[in-house]
């Protein structure tokens, strides 16, 4: 249910515009392992409560804007 609620909320709120196509399943999967690393709360919120609550909403969304950072920063030095 976690997955499904960043795939969703993800794609639906636009954090997903800059990407390539290409780079969109990339994006999720490290998203997701951030989310389990970094934010292991948002987990606990979803699991006890089956609810997206504001709280959880907050923490997916410093993750979204952290690991997007990192991503963008990832594939550039790819590039180069």
């Amino acid at each position: 249910v976690e997955e499904q609620i960043v795939t969703i909320y993800t794609g639906t709120n636009g954090y997903l515009d800059s990407l390539e196509i290409g780079q969109v399943r990339k994006f999720l999967v490290e998203l997701r392992a951030y989310l389990k690393t970094n934010k292991p709360q948002f987990k606990e919120i979803i699991s006890s409560t089956k609810t997206f609550t504001g709280e959880a909403e907050a923490l997916l969304k410093d993750a979204i804007k952290e690991q997007m950072e990192l991503f963008l920063f990832q594939e550039q030095v790819e590039k180069n």
